[in-house]
């Protein structure tokens, strides 16, 4: 029980965080389609189980939080590689040694083009 709400009090304020920074440059930087093709694949290979096929998040296998990726705002590109790779110290899990950095890019790649999707809504 203490495990779920430290889950879901990090993923507050990680949202409530990254709401407060406002959007990241990052999100409408242009990206390359090849990238985001093949991130598009690889989200759905590796993120997709938690945070959701439309990246709108959903639960974590052990019950946790996983937030939204699909929303308007967020951190900077760099940022998001980090916690790919590192982890979030919560419920999701080092990506490091399962994804190269070129592959934890392209994923980042394809979660931008969906923003700037919405963006342009």
């Amino acid at each position: 029980m203490t495990r779920r709400l430290l889950t879901m009090l990090s993923a507050i304020l990680v949202v409530a965080a990254a709401c407060s920074a406002g959007a990241s440059p990052d999100v409408t930087k242009l990206r390359d389609p090849a990238s985001v093709a093949a991130g598009t694949a690889l989200y759905q290979a590796n993120c997709a189980a938690c945070h959701g096929t439309d990246l709108g998040g959903g639960r974590t296998p052990d019950g946790g939080l996983a937030p939204a990726l699909a929303a308007k705002v967020g951190p900077s590109d760099a940022v998001l590689i980090e916690t790919v790779k590192r982890g979030s110290g919560f419920a999701m899990p080092s990506f490091a040694t399962q994804l190269t950095d070129e592959e934890i890019a392209s994923i980042i790649d394809y979660v931008r083009s969906v923003q700037v999707e919405q963006l342009e809504e």
